[in-house]
């Protein structure tokens, strides 16, 4: 049965992809590595290893979240406090993230600082994250209408980052008289964290405000869910006898952790292998963009009445099919010069098309893991969309944290020289880049794809399952207050 969601709960749900994987995920991925390597001058190892330290943390304690917001009472409901203790240390830890102290030219200050304040922010980000995500599971029943709620934040966070990216380059990273390579200004990093940093204060204070009146037709814990430690251990317990969980966990975290990799690489592949200056970046990005606003009509028009397993692995092969491309190319002198026009216009065709793959294909993978929570409550008798999600968000924080330490040994392997050793890339070391960022993609997204296999659930068997759970009344309880 399809239920439509109010046009006021799509907007804030929507909205709920800018603060954290939109803003703050998209400057922690793809610019803090850089910054604090290349900027401030922390060694590559440090950083990785900062940065895995703190998403270890963070997915620790993801579960935990999860599992006590299917647990918790309160006239707001299961979500919604949490997601509102996050607003203010979410946005303040964010911006103190680019605020090293002034004696972090020290290695070990640097690095004790990242490590601290990344351990907050992220701990921060899941009392929003783990909540939100578990709306698509709850805002309605129907397998076509959950991929097409699930693509709405996807494409949103990554429209926001596109657009954070552009700011960055064209604004506060843009080439000048005074900062002839402007991705080293650390300046335009500072000033770029408190524009950020407002966009996320209003953005979590909208989307949670926003969904208030989803509250009372959410679900509520069942009377089978009862907290306490040993409860948690055996909920998570049963939640991973589930084949189609297992699958989307494992193929996640493969998957995320060639992402991860890619991420913390991309300002080196696009930058140094590529050649592209700021400007260049910048007008690229632009493009890139675009690529979250056609992803509506691609699911219209290949995705919806589809089986969404089978749609998932075919657009992450073709993401995979499309990574091999360009580096051996360049590699061998087969494409226009690094930094040139040329290679740029090649560049945003080829963006354009990997962007709008991803985006299509992360939506199908969140709206699987939505209909795994309906087989979860036939199996157990339990709501978990919680510890569903949490699950989701801990192996896609370990696997960023993976891609992240994997990315520092990869440079540190092919000897990429940091700014203050203050001495030219020889081509070598270029190919070997563009090389690695290309190998990492393809090996660990194919593993993913082949667990990805593994997922049980079809149309049909949601279909059958969600008339169960609503004739049965199963996924209609109330808040009790």
């Amino acid at each position: 049965m399809t239920k439509k969601v109010a046009l006021l709960s799509q907007w804030a749900f929507a909205c709920s992809g800018v603060p954290t994987t939109g803003i703050i995920s998209n400057g922690i991925d793809y610019f803090l590595f850089f910054f604090y390597n290349q900027v401030i001058g922390l060694s590559a190892a440090r950083t990785g290893l900062a940065l895995a330290i703190a998403l270890t943390f963070d997915a620790v304690a993801n579960p935990l979240v999860g599992y006590l917001s299917d647990n918790w009472r309160s006239r707001l409901g299961r979500r919604l406090p949490f997601m509102y203790a996050s607003i203010l240390p979410l946005t303040t830890f964010y911006v103190l993230v680019w605020y090293p102290p002034a004696d972090s030219r020290s290695q070990w200050t640097s690095f004790g600082y990242l490590l601290a304040v990344l351990i907050l922010l992220r701990l921060s980000m899941m009392m929003f994250d783990v909540p939100v995500r578990t709306l698509v599971a709850e805002l309605t029943p129907d397998y076509d209408e959950r991929t097409r709620l699930a693509s709405l934040p996807t494409s949103v966070s990554w429209f926001t980052g596109s657009i954070m990216t552009i700011a960055m380059y064209a604004i506060w990273l843009k080439d000048s008289a005074e900062q002839l390579n402007g991705q080293t200004n650390i300046a335009g990093y500072r000033q770029a964290a408190v524009v950020c940093g407002a966009v996320v204060l209003v953005s979590l204070l909208f989307s949670t405000v926003g969904l208030h009146p989803e509250i009372p037709h959410l679900h509520a814990k069942t009377s089978a869910q009862t907290a306490s430690l040993k409860d948690m251990v055996r909920s998570f317990g049963q939640l991973l006898q589930n084949r189609s969980m297992r699958a989307l966990l494992l193929s996640g975290l493969f998957v995320g952790t060639g992402l991860g990799a890619t991420a913390a690489l991309w300002f080196y592949q696009y930058g140094f292998f590529y050649g592209m200056r700021s400007k260049q970046m910048s007008l690229l990005t632009v493009v890139e963009s675009l690529a979250s606003l056609a992803v509506a009509p691609v699911i219209r028009r290949y995705v919806v009445k589809g089986d969404k397993k089978a749609m998932a692995i075919r657009f992450l092969m073709a993401s995979v099919a499309i990574s091999m491309i360009l580096p051996p190319l360049l590699s061998v002198g087969w494409l226009p010069g690094r930094g040139s026009n040329g290679l740029w216009y090649v560049l945003t065709t080829y963006d354009f098309l990997s962007q709008l793959i991803w985006i299509v294909t992360a939506s199908i993978i969140y709206s699987l893991y939505a209909d795994v929570t309906d087989d979860v409550v036939l199996a157990i008798g339990k709501r978990l969309e919680g510890a569903i999600f949490a699950c989701q968000t801990f192996v896609e924080r370990v696997a960023m944290g993976l891609g992240a330490l994997l990315a520092g040994l990869l440079l540190t392997m092919i000897h990429y020289p940091t700014t203050a050793e203050n001495v030219a890339i020889p081509a070598k070391t270029l190919t070997r880049l563009g090389l690695s960022y290309m190998g990492v993609w393809f090996v660990f997204a194919s593993i993913g794809i082949w667990f990805l296999y593994k997922y049980e659930i079809t149309r049909s068997l949601q279909a059958a399952e969600a008339d169960v759970l609503e004739r049965s009344g199963t996924g209609t309880e109330d808040y009790l207050p």
